[in-house]
């Protein structure tokens, strides 16, 4: 019961802010996230009417989460307050051409881990919250949240399960504008971004060889920023597979119907049916046919009716290689899912492609661990087959900690839209993992076009038909000492618009860091770092900066 009682106590202190904050639009924009230009009054009144409409999410969150507390049991909680320090000094704080503004920023972040399992629930949560203060730019001084939450409850055993997930980030507004190289400079074009969601369901198995899945969820994103819509989803999910008498032959019937609503444009829905029959030919290869039909409006104020056909195929060749690729004809033309992964003894190579409708970027609503986290997981999880989860994640988060490499490498994570898109999507990714050195490789290519048009809309698309984002990061870390690393980090990413506005932008980035370990819960580190952007809407600008950090956990 302590322990539910804590986690209540937490939960509330990471959503309070945005519930207050949803029962009043004008608290929730903060200076940083101000563009410099009034929002039209109609707008303002749609996004106070959103407010009203979504402001009891973060509460759902929270009771869900309270619940899974509450289920979890005290046997395994792990609960870790932290407090971090960081100073940077830059010399251009504004990421302006001209009239560069030099600034010591203070960043002081209390923050609290959460981690419980239980024999029916399980929890993982991460929250901080940063107060900046700028030695120079007093004004400026602004809070950001940070956070990541998901939790999964068995409310009926092994039959109905909720999840719930949360996060608070930093996103893009535009693709062409300032890529901040961090969270303690000004950008106008960056804003913070919540997404809540809750998501009831049921899965259980009759006949002996059937199983079903039937899901329902909800969620919203709300950004500080008029300039973004906010977005609420509701969708249901349905599945029934089974196999067949003949041994080789299985099948699955599924069902979707997503509703979005946009504060800032109109609504779209889309409603998908789909029937797949599989042949395994051999232990290592799977063949699929597929066939449905689709009805939505993505691209016609009507809904509109099509075909849903294709194929796809799993071949295994051996349990260190996978190659999983699923192609169907939609009323875009021709989707995709392709993945592809090989283990080596120390190193893990994926690669990834899918063009499908998109509605929001992958950074929003995102509560993964990183995705050089996941790679050093498997890497780790694959050379000790034995070894217990909790044990593989401690290494991971030592090979991290003692390297300085960041859990996540993601090098372009897109930018908010007022409308879903087509998204042309492709994501390379290398690692290796050495006595005393890591090294990282990450590639992402984005390319996307608006669905359907929409009057009065102002976004990327409004400058271009399609938009395209590339970039990749290098991060090689050095185990110096029992306790200290040194990590060099060599990023770059690029913004593309075809039409008639072409705009390109160019940002890159070089990152050194020092990293030593003070005791068993402190931790410290010094950087330097130099940022060159060109290009784009006011996006040309040089920095420099000086970093220091000292975290302890308690």
């Amino acid at each position: 019961m302590a322990m539910a009682m804590a986690m209540a106590m937490v939960t509330a202190t990471a959503m309070v802010k945005e519930v207050l904050e949803s029962m009043g639009c004008a608290a929730r924009i903060s200076p940083r996230s101000i563009s410099g230009e009034l929002d039209q009054a109609g707008r303002g009144k749609d996004r106070l009417t959103s407010c009203r409409r979504v402001q009891l999410s973060p509460s759902w969150l929270g009771c869900a989460l309270m619940c899974i507390a509450a289920h979890a049991h005290a046997e395994s909680w792990r609960i870790m307050p932290s407090i971090g320090v960081n100073e940077t000094l830059t010399n251009n704080l504004f990421l302006t051409s001209t009239n560069r503004t030099s600034d010591l920023v203070t960043g002081i972040t209390p923050g609290i881990s959460i981690a419980g399992q239980g024999g029916r629930a399980s929890l993982r949560l991460n929250y901080g919250l940063t107060q900046n203060l700028y030695a120079r730019e007093s004004s400026q001084n602004n809070l950001q949240n940070a956070l990541n939450a998901v939790g999964t409850l068995e409310a009926i055993e092994d039959w109905f399960f909720i999840d719930a997930t949360g996060t608070i980030s930093q996103q893009l507004i535009s693709a062409f504008g300032q890529t901040s190289p961090s969270d303690a400079n000004i950008n106008n074009n960056q804003t913070e971004t919540a997404y809540y969601s809750i998501s009831p369901y049921i899965r259980g198995r009759f006949l002996s060889s059937t199983e079903y899945l039937l899901r329902y969820t909800a969620s919203t994103t709300r950004a500080d920023s008029s300039q973004v819509s906010d977005t609420t989803t509701t969708q249901w999910l349905g599945r029934i597979n089974g196999n067949t008498r003949w041994g080789p032959l299985s099948w699955s019937l599924d069902a979707s119907s997503n509703s979005v609503q946009y504060d800032i444009g109109r609504d779209r829905d889309d409603t998908r049916y789909q029937l797949t029959l599989s042949y395994r030919l051999t232990p290592q290869f799977q063949f699929s046919l597929i066939a449905g039909r689709e009805t939505n409006n993505l691209v016609s104020l009507e809904d509109e009716t099509y075909s849903d056909s294709g194929y796809g195929f799993v071949w295994t060749p051996s349990p260190r290689t996978k190659l999983d690729a699923r192609m169907t004809r939609r009323f875009f033309g021709n989707g995709y899912q392709i993945g592809f992964s090989h283990r080596m003894p120390r190193s893990l190579f994926s690669y990834t492609a899918t063009r499908d409708v998109s509605y929001q970027p992958a950074g929003v609503g995102n509560t993964g661990q990183g995705s050089n986290y996941d790679a050093y997981y498997a890497i780790i999880a694959a050379s000790n087959p034995g070894l217990a989860p909790d044990a593989i994640r401690a290494q991971v988060n030592q090979v991290l900690q003692g390297r300085g490499v960041p859990a996540d490498g993601t090098v372009v994570n897109g930018s908010l839209n007022n409308r879903p898109t087509l998204q042309k999507l492709q994501q390379l990714s290398y690692a290796l993992l050495g006595a005393r050195n890591t090294l990282t490789f990450n590639a992402t290519e984005s390319q996307q076009q608006p669905l359907g048009v929409v009057s009065g809309l102002t976004d990327d698309f409004s400058l271009a038909n399609e938009v395209t984002q590339r970039g990749f990061g290098i991060i090689w870390g050095h185990q110096l000492t029992g306790h200290s690393s040194l990590s060099l980090s060599l990023n770059e990413q690029r913004s593309l618009a075809k039409g008639t506005n072409a705009v390109d932008t160019k940002t890159q980035g070089a990152y050194l860091l020092f990293s030593t370990q003070l005791s068993p819960k402190t931790q410290a580190n010094i950087g330097a770092r130099h940022v060159v952007s060109d290009g784009g809407v006011n996006a040309d600008y040089t920095e420099s900066a000086l970093t220091g950090a000292l975290s302890h956990s308690f």
